[in-house]
Formats: structure tokens, sequence, C-alpha cells
């Protein structure tokens, strides 16, 4: 805390004196103010604790950096109002609405602007007011004063904010890091952008400020949050330096800052959302490979099941032909060496069932990892990994929920797996029989007293009858590369749930699928967040 004060301390009074771009001595009524945003980014920090040192530094700039022209109560009352109005922000930012400061969700970045702002917007009129009261300024201009301070601030903490945030994460080591840059041409396209903005074309000056849009946009598509906040400072840090440099009235830069602040915004929320969805498509290849993994130990559990229970047979047969043989030896002639060996054998055969069984135990019995779980969720998820295929086929899927629905008891991943298997098995019968109609519905009930039901409805052909009886044999399949072990594993795994699958009914026109489980305890709470 002491050493991140400091170094706000030491960051804050030299970028307040270089960003300041009117005559000293002034009041800090600017609308390029990117002090703001370092001190925003403490109070999200720091909370509370930042508040004193974020007072005492505003008003040292005042005094260092512009002189302050007015009275010494203006000015304690002034910044007085900036500490309350944006540490209140911080307050709702970091308790209220908890906001990620990594910023990697477009939730994060619109909670982030949007009470900021709100809070600019109540805080510039109060500031402008304290002068206007204390007579430093005529009451006529303060709402031109106030919007002028108004648009300052938001830019700057548009601008700095995310750039500090990203730059500076305290619970991560290192705790400094540099966002990832655009590429040379990237910047080199920047760079073009704003000497367009800057370009005289006929007797005047032709605004083309919208074509910095194009290079910021090609940024955010590459780089996510990171690249979109580094091309957001580099354009606005540019364009002050530029209209700096041609001496434009200060009409002419609220102007330009004004486009400005709807281009840093665009670039927050772009930036966020490809940010944002990388790290779903992320989640989603870990989710994916978790499956696989899943279905790997599954198939194999059931092959071992199955393989036990053909194995069992004959070594079963084989013990009794043995011991068979040893009552037809029985005799003063027979050789000792006979009995020992068919012993042997006997032995042999038992062990090797032992083995059999103990693998089938050790595969099939594995411990679930059961916690409450949203029915909805469950849905979304596979669906999610389905849609490929179903597009693919031409397949539409529908969500048929009848909410309220209880929290469902179980492994989340096993039955999702398992709804997958119903859907694919779904997909792939209307596929190669190429119905007319194509379209797999999920449904989800409430079953009072003690559960829900899913449902996968197909519009496919049906099962054939001489399958029904055999749905769930291992091994039993009518595709040409199939294994016949989909549905059994399915089976296995609801029962391991405390649950049923049944085919509900399988006609002409399609099959329906059925998949009771328990209900979770009404005393429990989901094990996942909600919103992820």
């Amino acid at each position: 805390m002491v050493v991140l004060s400091l170094a706000f301390l030491a960051a804050y009074l030299p970028i307040d004196w270089l960003t300041f771009i009117h005559p000293r001595p002034s009041l800090n009524i600017t609308p390029w103010n990117p002090p703001a945003g370092l001190y925003m980014a403490l109070l999200l920090w720091t909370g509370a604790r930042g508040l004193p040192m974020v007072y005492a530094t505003l008003i040292l700039a005042d005094l260092v950096v512009r002189g302050h022209p007015a009275s010494i109560s203006s000015l304690l009352l002034s910044n007085l109002a900036i500490v309350a109005g944006y540490g209140a922000a911080a307050h709702v930012l970091r308790h209220r609405v908890a906001i990620g400061l990594a910023l990697n969700r477009v939730r994060d970045v619109g909670w982030l602007v949007g009470v900021t702002f709100l809070s600019a917007a109540v805080v510039a009129p109060v500031f402008v007011g304290v002068f206007v009261l204390d007579g430093a300024l005529p009451a006529a201009d303060l709402p031109t004063l106030a919007f002028q301070y108004w648009l300052g601030d938001a830019i700057g903490i548009a601008v700095v904010t995310p750039f500090v945030l990203l730059l500076h994460r305290p619970d991560e080591t290192p705790a400094w890091s540099v966002p990832k840059t655009p590429t040379a041409a990237q910047t080199a396209a920047i760079a073009a952008a704003l000497l367009l903005v800057f370009l005289p074309i006929g007797d005047g000056q032709f605004n083309l400020f919208y074509v910095l849009f194009l290079p910021l946009v090609w940024v955010a598509v590459s780089h996510g949050l990171p690249g979109a906040v580094l091309a957001a400072l580099a354009i606005q840090s540019g364009l002050i330096a530029g209209l700096q440099a041609i001496g434009l009235p200060l009409g002419a830069v609220v102007y330009h800052q004004t486009l400005m602040l709807a281009l840093a915004i665009t670039a927050l929320f772009l930036g966020a959302l490809v940010s944002e969805r990388r790290e779903v498509e992320v989640r989603l290849r870990e989710h994916q490979t978790e499956l696989a993994h899943l279905s790997r130990l599954t198939v194999t559990g059931e092959m071992a099941s199955a393989l036990a229970h053909e194995l069992n047979q004959p070594l079963l047969a084989a013990i009794s032909y043995a011991r068979a043989a040893q009552r037809l030896l029985e005799g003063d002639d027979t050789p000792p060496r006979a009995h020992e060996l068919i012993d042997k054998a006997v032995i042999q055969a038992e062990r090797a069932g032992e083995v059999i069984r103990g693998l089938r135990t050790f595969l099939s019995k594995g411990s679930l990892q059961l916690a409450p779980e949203s029915a909805s969720e469950i849905l979304r998820e596979t669906l999610t990994l389905v849609r490929g295929d179903a597009a693919y086929n031409r397949v539409q899927l529908r969500v048929d929920m009848a909410e309220p629905l209880p929290l469902v008891l179980c492994d989340r991943i096993q039955i999702e797996q398992v709804l997958l298997n119903l859907v694919h098995n779904s997909i792939e019968a209307i596929a190669a029989a190429d119905s007319p109609v194509r379209e797999v519905v999920l449904r989800v009930r409430a079953t009072p007293p003690d559960g829900l039901t899913f449902e996968v409805e197909d519009s496919g052909p049906g099962v054939s009858a001489g399958m029904v009886d055999h749905l769930y044999s291992p091994f039993a399949t009518t595709k040409p590369a199939g294994m016949g072990l989909g549905l059994p594993i399915c089976r296995s795994i609801v029962e391991s749930h405390g649950g049923r699958l049944w085919l509900g009914r399988t006609g002409s026109t399609g099959s329906v699928f059925q998949v009771f489980l328990p209900a979770a305890r009404s005393d429990t709470r989901p094990s996942h967040d909600p919103d992820r």
C-alpha cells in the first residue's frame, strides 16, 4: 500500500504537469485530464485506504502545477468533491458489482464506464460550482465548463485507467507487465491515420477523424483488450500533440475530444469482447478435453465390464471341465502329476477371473464428483459442444425448458457426456436417413416430487424393431463403424447417479430418449458461478 501510494505520487505530478494544456495559472477544468485515470486506478486497487493520498496529491498538484488562483477554501472543497465522487464510484465497483480488475469481461468494462462516467457527471457541476460560489468563475459559464470538466475526466478514465489496471496486477507475479503491443504495421497504420486527421484539404481543415477507427478495430481484433487499450492511449496522445502543434482553439479541442471519447469506448468494448471470446474458447477446449478424457475412461470401463461378462462364462466352464477330468482320473493307477497339473490349471483360471472382476470394479466404481447443478447450464454446455455437428448436418437444435426447475445432484461433466451422446445419435440418425424434417429437441421438466427428466427427441427414422431389446447390450449396433458402447455407457453413468435412462417412444417419425435424475436437496447451492 505504501509503495503503491508513493509510486502514484511520483507519477501523478509529472503527468499532470505534462498534460495540462491550458495557460498557467489556471483551474483544473480541462477536456484532457489523464491524471483522473491514475487516481481512479489507485482507488480501485486500494479502496477507502487510498482516499487520503489522492486528496493530498490533488491539492499539491493544484498548488504546484497550476498555482490555484482561487481561495484556499475552494481548493479544499473542490478536491473534496473529487475524492468523494470517485471514492464512491470505486466502492460501488469493488464491493457492489465486484468487477474484475483485469477487465477481461464485457460486463466489467460496462460497469467501469457506466459508474465512472456517472460519477464524473455528478462531480463536474459540483467542482465548477465551488468556484462559481467563490467568485472565480461566472455563473453563466457553469454548464459549458462542467461539460468540459466531465469530458476531460471521462476520457482520462476511459484511456488511462484500463492501461494502468492491465499494467499493474497486485494479485499476479510478476506484478508489473506490459500489455502486448501492436505490430509494426498496426503502429504505422495508427500514425498514418493521425496524420490524415490533421491533413489540410482545400481552403480549410477537413475532418478525417473517423479513419482512426480502422487501425483501432484492427488492433482490438488482433490483440483483444490489452492491444485496444494501448492503441487508444497512443491515438489520444497523438491527437493531443497534434492539436497543440497546430494551435487549434479550445472549442476544436473539445470537439475532437468528444469524438475521441466515442473512440475510446469503442476500443474498450471491442477489445473486451475479443478477449472474453478467446477466454471462452480456451475454456471450451479445456471442457472438450475433459469430456474426451472421461469418455475414454468410461469406454474402457464398459469394455472391461463386457469382457468380464463374456470371459467369466468360458473360465467357469474351463474350471468345471477340469474338475470333471479330475473325477474321471480318480484311481490308484492315475499319475499324481496329472492331479497336480489340473489343480494348477483351476487355480490359474480362478485367478484370471479375479483379475478381470477387479479391473471391472476399479474402472466402473470410481467415486463421482456429485454436486447440485443447474439443468439450464447443463443444456447450455451440451448445446455449445454439439452445435457445430448439428450445423454441418443441417439439423436444427431447439430447447424446451419448463421453469422453475430444481437443481440436479450430479457430476456435471458425466451428465453432459450422456446428453451429448444422445444428441449425436439423433443427429447421425437424421443425417443417415436424410429425413425431410431435421430437428432435435432438448426438453427438461421437473418430475415431482424428487427429480427432473431430460428428453432428447428427434425427427429421425426411429429405432428399428430388432434393436429395441438390445439397445443397452455392449457391442450391439447398427452403425457400420460403431462399437455399440454408447448407450450402455450412458445407462451406466445415469444409473451410477441413482437415475434411469430409457427409450420413451419410437416410430417412423422419430424417437425420444428420457433421462431421469434425482434433485438436489433444497438447502444446497450450485457448485459453479451462474454468470460463468
